[in-house]
């Protein structure tokens, strides 16, 4: 398994590219509508053109055997994260096509203590080609980098999600 890049690129972190507030509305209506998400409490706070932040609050029936919280609350915070930023990207395409999760690469660096925050972010620099590749195929892959932290701010867990998005009605899958 490849270890997330969660280094800090100034250029991207800078490049936060908003969305109109209709869509944000309905990306964010899509996510909290997942029945998982709304059962663990998870929220998306923000999202825009290829990036999201969201929450979930530490509560008990989603802490582990050492009192912190579960792995599986922060993985689902970091695909329901991810998502956001994803049909962010492609929140144009959203109303012809299906998007998908392929893969979640996690790597859990520190105990989580207390709430739960999550950025999701895609390098900006690969949305032109992502685009152009749906545009003429009706499908396109993008990678979401997510880091999540606890309530004391510390990283507790990196994630690289791997999505793909396909026309409506298209079968295809490669």
């Amino acid at each position: 398994m490849t270890q997330p890049d969660t280094s800090p690129d100034t250029a991207a972190a800078s490049a936060r590219p908003a969305l109109p507030g209709f869509a944000v509305k309905a990306v964010k209506a899509a996510l909290h509508a997942i029945p998982m998400n709304a059962t663990v409490g998870v929220q998306i706070t923000d999202v825009g053109v290829g990036w999201a932040e969201g929450a979930c609050a530490d509560t008990a029936p989603f802490r582990n055997h050492l009192g912190t919280i579960h792995a599986g609350a922060q993985f689902l915070l970091a695909e329901a994260v991810s998502g956001a930023a994803f049909a962010g990207a492609f929140s144009a395409q959203l109303a012809q096509a299906v998007p998908l999760i392929e893969k979640l690469e996690t790597h859990y660096v520190a105990r989580a203590q207390g709430d739960i925050t999550a950025q999701g972010q895609i390098d900006p620099a690969t949305l032109p080609a992502a685009h152009a590749e749906f545009a003429e195929q009706g499908k396109a892959r993008l990678i979401v980098n997510v880091t999540v932290k606890d309530g004391g701010g510390k990283d507790v867990m990196r994630a690289v999600a791997h999505w793909y998005i396909r026309a409506s009605g298209s079968q295809q899958s490669s």
